[in-house]
């Protein structure tokens, strides 16, 4: 029997799955794990190294956390009238992503509200999901602007500081900026009370910006602040300005200052300062605009502060108001001859004439009586040592060094007001002690206001004089305006007290002297001078056209307290006359 085909033949096994080798599956299970692991740690990167910031990322398209501005309390003068006010106005917004024609919305802007559309442009095209397009923009205009429906765009409710007599008391107020914070004047003093607290608004919108139904996350309401009461008074600061601003031009001077103060209380009628600014557009204006004067710049007071040595010796009982002095037409001390202003011959003048006609000789003999120490004792109770507590933000205070780094001369010199400076405001409230009767009060702008605050001045009253020595000097600076110097301040019906000045200013270049030809013309003064309810302080700096306090500041000084007397309907008042014997001589 033959073999059968070998095609025919069947191998063991034959009909069954060859087993895979083990190594192989091993692999396959490998790689399938580290794929699950990558993909793992991928998770665990982008869920949680990476998940906050994707999370914030998503939530910064979706949302937008905006803050609400409080509106800012109003200032008012103290008879009510509106100095700052906050008017309703809007705030422009845009969504770049969402506007498709960005130069034609940008030119679609600029026409509605003004403004320059390449500027709009360029924050059209940022790559931002929210971006400030204006703010602080007139309502009417953006109305007319929304009103177009451009996609992308949003609106805010806002509001806006308004001063609604422009330059009126521009520096006393001050000026806000785009946050509505206050960045100068009273409007930076007083931000605790007038800026209120900004609210909080975080809602979910679309990809054109617009507002999810529902989509509020958090709603915090906006405080509004509190209004404050000034002593100033519109008009009188009005009339203030008007004649100080004249004063400047008329004598080619190169600024300015005025206070006009109360002084039983110290309150702040008005205060100017030349030049000024509007505001309302603070940003055209000059950086030396913004400087209030009368309380951040010092000087060298001259003749103005031979008041306060003539009523620091009747003060210390040493002379009278009639007390005599030969004075010779010089005097020389610690190595320096002192000078009149004119040349005159020997004379023999009493303590009243010294100060009338303005004597640097006489000035130094009273202080050669009091002597160092008294000199500095009384020149401290006068406030020029310290600030005067003015509510204002950035006060300085003058310079008077203490006795034991004067030099020789400096006794001589500080009697006339030369070798120690003062502000404007520090005169005005040493002056107000001889006006009131001897009290030294606390200058202050603040009358009431809406909520209390630790920002409040603290009116305190201390003793400088005593009521008597201040009444005999209210004698002695009538006569300056009747018979002396400051005939140029006399208000006709009034008695004026007061007291010319001419002082050089030093140098500002480093070295020791005075400047050639530059000085600064005032006069000081007071009525009714028997019971007084003004007072008032005129500086004009460098003034070209004549430099004499008694011609160039006291017809101003006239002039603002004319109408002090007229607008707060003061009486003249009696004529003023007492006993004003020297006591010793």
């Amino acid at each position: 029997m033959s073999a059968p085909p070998a095609t025919t033949r069947r191998r063991r096994g034959a009909g069954k799955e060859r087993p895979q080798p083990a190594g192989r599956f091993s692999s396959l299970t490998a790689m399938l794990l580290v794929g699950l692991a990558v993909v793992a740690a991928r998770l665990v990167y982008v869920q949680v190294v990476k998940g906050p910031e994707y999370a914030e990322a998503a939530s910064s398209q979706r949302t937008r956390d905006i803050t609400i501005s409080p509106e800012r309390g109003f200032i008012y003068d103290r008879e009510g009238e509106v100095l700052a006010e906050s008017m309703e106005a809007r705030t422009i917004y845009a969504v770049p992503d969402a506007i498709k024609d960005k130069p034609a919305a940008a030119a679609a802007i600029a026409n509605a509200i003004g403004g320059d559309p390449a500027r709009y442009e360029e924050k059209l095209f940022k790559d931002s999901g929210f971006v400030y397009v204006a703010r602080k923009v007139d309502v009417a205009q953006a109305e007319a602007l929304k009103e177009l429906g451009i996609e992308g765009l949003g609106f805010l409710e806002d509001s806006r500081r308004v001063y609604p007599s422009n330059e009126l008391a521009c520096q006393v107020l001050g000026f806000v900026g785009v946050d509505d914070e206050g960045l100068s004047g009273l409007e930076l003093y007083y931000e605790e009370l007038l800026g209120g607290a900004p609210g909080r608004l975080i809602g979910e919108r679309d990809n054109q910006g617009r507002p999810i139904p529902g989509g509020i996350t958090l709603e915090e309401a906006a405080v509004d602040g509190e209004d404050i009461v000034l002593t100033i008074d519109r008009d009188i600061q009005y009339q203030t300005q008007v004649a100080l601003d004249e004063a400047v031009e008329r004598w080619g001077a190169k600024a300015g200052s005025v206070i006009v103060m109360d002084p039983r209380n110290g309150e702040i009628l008005a205060m100017a300062s030349y030049p000024e600014f509007n505001p309302n557009r603070f940003g055209e204006g000059d950086e030396a605009a913004y400087r209030n004067r009368a309380i951040v710049d010092t000087y060298e007071p001259g003749s103005t502060i031979k008041s306060l040595t003539a009523a620091a010796v009747i003060d210390a009982g040493l002379y009278g108001p009639e007390s005599m002095f030969e004075l010779p037409s010089t005097i020389k001390i610690g190595g320096r001859t002192i000078h009149e202003s004119h040349d005159r011959p020997t004379v023999s003048w009493t303590l009243t004439d010294i100060v009338t006609q303005s004597s640097n000789v006489g000035a130094v003999k009273l202080g050669l009586a009091l002597g160092e120490e008294d000199l500095y004792g009384y020149f401290s109770r006068f406030g020029l040592t310290e600030k005067t507590g003015v509510d204002f933000p950035g006060e300085v205070k003058g310079w008077l060094g203490t006795p034991d780094s004067w030099s020789p001369s400096s006794l001589a010199t500080i009697t006339f007001g030369q070798g120690v400076s003062v502000t404007p405001l520090q005169l005005a409230r040493a002056l107000g002690a001889i006006a009131n009767g001897g009290n030294l009060v606390t200058p202050h702008f603040l009358k009431e206001s809406s909520a209390p605050t630790d920002k409040a001045p603290r009116l305190v009253t201390e003793r400088a004089i005593s009521e008597e020595t201040a009444r005999q000097m209210r004698v002695v600076l009538t006569d300056v305006v009747n018979e002396g110097t400051g005939s140029a301040a006399a208000v006709p019906g009034y008695q004026v007290a007061g007291k010319t000045g001419t002082a050089q200013k030093a140098r500002t270049d480093g070295k020791a002297g005075y400047a050639q030809g530059k000085y600064v013309a005032s006069f000081s003064g007071f009525l009714p001078a028997e019971d007084p309810r003004v007072l008032i302080i005129v500086n004009i700096d460098e003034p070209s056209n004549s430099i004499y306090g008694g011609t160039v500041a006291a017809p101003t000084f006239s002039r603002i307290a004319a109408y002090c007397v007229d607008h707060l309907k003061i009486p003249p008042g009696s004529p003023v006359t007492g006993e004003s014997q020297a006591p010793g001589q």
